[in-house]
């Protein structure tokens, strides 16, 4: 009985401290590069480290500051050490403000006379995509990318490449170990649509490959990314890849805002009063 008893004590014991330990969780860290190679410029380059745990992201900016986009909420959290401020925005309204600015630019470009229109379009370096110039092209290639197998995809107009990108499979289904599907695809759809709304005005080149990455996206995680340069990032050459992937446990309090902090008004919602006081103009 005695032995008995102190086996129960024991279960108990591991039971309160499996309960007392429920701040950690299994996640996923990993670290990016993003490189930008400019004619006459220093090549500069910016680290991100990305934290995915129980529907939630957490980016950390070489300058510190990050962004905690909480899926199963469908909000952003923008945080800023230095300042000690945060903001909240939802990914409706990102993708809704974003609609409607876009929406009033798009009208006044159309307002405009023929030469001044032409004019912007030169300006902006605006590429019109001929039908058929622009592919999407799996060449075969693998290689091994921070531990990662990786296929090689570029993007091709007119037989030339614009673009690669190396695609892991694996390290989808480990994000995804993390991270809803359902939810992956609802933030890239948010991701995306902004994107289409941001694109220069008649931009059809710059839209149709918007369009082939979202193929991509489709054959797992983009584990490297190169953009080579052409006119439409103004002879510049983009690079992105996974230098590292790590699993670890992860405290809660990674994804929260620090005690203290003061919140501060929606980046969106100043975005969307400027461009209300833009259309009345």
């Amino acid at each position: 009985m005695k032995e008995r008893r102190i086996l129960l004590v024991s279960f108990f014991v591991s039971l309160a401290f499996l309960f007392s330990v429920q701040v950690v969780f299994a996640g996923l860290i990993i670290e990016r590069v993003h490189r930008i190679d400019a004619p006459g410029h220093a090549a500069g380059s910016d680290k991100q480290v990305s934290f995915f745990q129980a529907n939630k992201v957490k980016t950390v900016s070489g300058d510190g500051s990050y962004a905690i986009l909480d899926m199963g909420k469908g909000i952003m959290i923008m945080v800023d050490p230095g300042k000690k401020e945060y903001s909240v925005t939802s990914l409706k309204e990102m993708v809704s403000t974003m609609e409607q600015g876009m929406k009033q630019l798009q009208d006044r470009f159309n307002a405009l006379p023929p030469e001044q229109r032409a004019m912007v379009e030169k300006m902006m370096g605006i590429q019109k995509a001929a039908p058929g110039s622009l592919k999407l092209k799996d060449t075969g290639e693998t290689a091994k990318i921070a531990g990662y197998l990786a296929k090689k995809y570029v993007i091709l107009k007119n037989g030339k490449p614009l673009s690669e990108y190396w695609v892991s499979k694996a390290l989808r289904q480990d994000i995804l170990h993390e991270i809803d599907k359902s939810k992956i695809k609802d933030f890239e759809n948010a991701m995306n649509k902004i994107s289409m709304e941001g694109m220069p005005f008649g931009s059809s080149e710059a839209k149709e490959i918007v369009k082939l990455e979202q193929k991509v996206q489709e054959y797992g995680e983009v584990v490297k990314e190169l953009h080579y340069p052409h006119a439409a990032n103004m002879n510049r050459s983009d690079s992105f890849q996974v230098v590292s992937v790590k699993k670890a446990n992860i405290p809660r309090s990674e994804f929260q805002v620090p005690a203290g902090y003061k919140k501060m008004e929606s980046p969106m919602k100043r975005l969307k009063a400027a461009s209300a006081k833009f259309g009345q103009k």
